[in-house]
């Protein structure tokens, strides 16, 4: 087992699915500092299933009580430095943290949600709804308040205001059907249309705005309502 770089308390193992002529991929997982480690560059090397899993895993992480990340962290595997590694996979630019001795990378909950392609800006109407009804946020990356009023972006780390986007998940999806013996007859198309809508209810959803107890994370919520909707019709077929 290894302890988190940020607050040493042990990580969570899972074991997920690689491609084909991959040994299983071994990532630690911490839900206090909304985490992931993983061996080497196992990211790259996850199957649609096992990244679609991992979604719905991290879904299941509470909304609230996150510890915030250090400046800097050390390997769980060697001691060496982890540096900051700016990466682009096909047109969208993320960061992670990768030790200086290849022995694995470390990503927060929206930098891997952002290596997937699974996020995006909100459209024009989008956030003007959310000004409306949510006004302060929290922000996804380091938790600090964000107030939709006068920002567009996070003042602290200048990570700027995200959602999930239900046509990148969407797709995970349909490359996950796609080749079996029995095709599920849903499209694509449609698969989009019934996570946007569980999404945006759950973005909207009037009676956890009046009782919350605290900022909203809107990733957080994206990813718990459409992780839900996968478990329950998507990832058991």
């Amino acid at each position: 087992m290894i302890a988190c770089p940020n607050c040493r308390s042990e990580m969570t193992r899972r074991e997920l699915e690689a491609f084909y002529g991959h040994p299983p991929i071994e990532v630690g997982t911490c839900f206090t500092c909304s985490l992931l480690w993983f061996d080497e560059s196992g990211s790259n090397r996850l199957t649609p299933r096992a990244v679609l899993g991992l979604f719905q895993y991290i879904g299941q992480a509470p909304l609230t009580d996150r510890k915030p990340l250090a400046n800097a962290f050390v390997c769980p595997r060697c001691t060496g430095a982890l540096a900051v590694t700016y990466d682009l996979q096909r047109t969208t630019r993320f960061t992670y943290w990768r030790c200086e001795f290849d022995r694995g990378q470390l990503f927060s909950f929206t930098q891997f949600l952002r290596e997937k392609n699974f996020i995006r800006s909100p459209s024009p109407e989008e956030l003007a709804r959310l000004r409306k009804t949510v006004r302060v946020i929290s922000c996804s990356q380091c938790g600090a308040p964000v107030d939709l009023t006068k920002d567009s972006a996070c003042t602290h780390c200048r990570s700027p205001i995200a959602l999930i986007d239900p046509d990148g998940i969407a797709k995970a999806v349909h490359e996950l059907t796609v080749g079996r013996a029995r095709p599920v007859s849903v499209t694509q198309e449609q698969t989009s249309a019934a996570l946007s809508n569980a999404h945006l209810n759950a973005l909207f959803d009037q009676e956890r705005i009046d009782g919350r107890g605290g900022l909203d994370d809107l990733l957080a919520i994206g990813v718990a309502a459409i992780g839900a909707l996968l478990a329950e019709n998507i990832l058991d077929r």
